[in-house]
């Protein structure tokens, strides 16, 4: 299942809406909701499968806080909860963790990627995330720069392509791209959200791809 919209006559699904770069030439889908999850099921059909891999490629909007959200409030440290500025991967009812991707507004100041080794790091990756997630910012600039709260979208740094990562103490450029996960035998569809606990004006993240197999 893939979402890909450099494809002629693509269209975001239902549940998502599109925007696009000033140019038109980049076309993503985003939240149709504030201060939640938006939500797509990709059909796995009836055959079981032990591996799942996909890549996910996106632009950040806005202030996103990676883990942020859960970090501030503990409450949404849970799977069922926009506990990321990002996208969440997930299967089957009640849900079981696939990966996350997860979206900074830069490289130096407040909620860091936990890939990001500084001394003043405040992040709160949930257990049940554990290791499984990426983590990167489409922006190498700080809030200092006067625009925190009207980050245009990073059209020109997509995330999670291991590319933008301009200062040593930030490691975050070494895992990207395609993720593999190892799961018990199972027939459960694949749950893609776009999520973020804030308003859609202030932060989302927007995606031109998303590939899901099933081994």
């Amino acid at each position: 299942a893939h979402i890909n919209m450099s494809e002629e006559g693509v269209q975001c699904p239902p549940g998502l809406q599109e925007s696009s770069d000033p140019s038109g030439n980049i076309r993503a889908c985003g939240r149709t909701v504030d201060n939640n999850c938006s939500s797509v099921h990709f059909p796995t059909g009836s055959s079981s499968y032990t591996q799942i891999c996909g890549i996910v490629r996106g632009y950040a909007k806005g202030v996103n806080r990676a883990f942020g959200p859960s970090y501030y409030h503990p409450n949404l440290a849970n799977i069922e909860s926009p506990y990321v500025d990002g996208i969440s991967i997930t299967r089957g009812s009640p849900r079981h963790h696939i990966w996350t991707y997860a979206a900074r507004r830069d490289e130096r100041a407040g909620e860091f990627c936990p890939c990001a080794n500084f001394s003043n790091l405040r992040t709160d990756v949930p257990s049940f995330v554990g290791n499984d997630y990426y983590c990167e910012s489409g922006h190498t600039g700080t809030h200092s720069d006067g625009h925190y709260h009207t980050r245009p979208t990073s059209w020109t740094d997509p995330l999670w392509d291991g590319e933008g990562c301009t200062i040593p103490e930030n490691r975050c450029c070494d895992r990207h791209g395609w993720f593999h996960k190892n799961v018990s035998s199972t027939t459960d569809d694949v749950e893609v959200k776009w999520c973020s606990n804030n308003l859609r004006t202030d932060k989302d993240v927007l995606t031109d791809l998303v590939y899901i197999w099933v081994l």
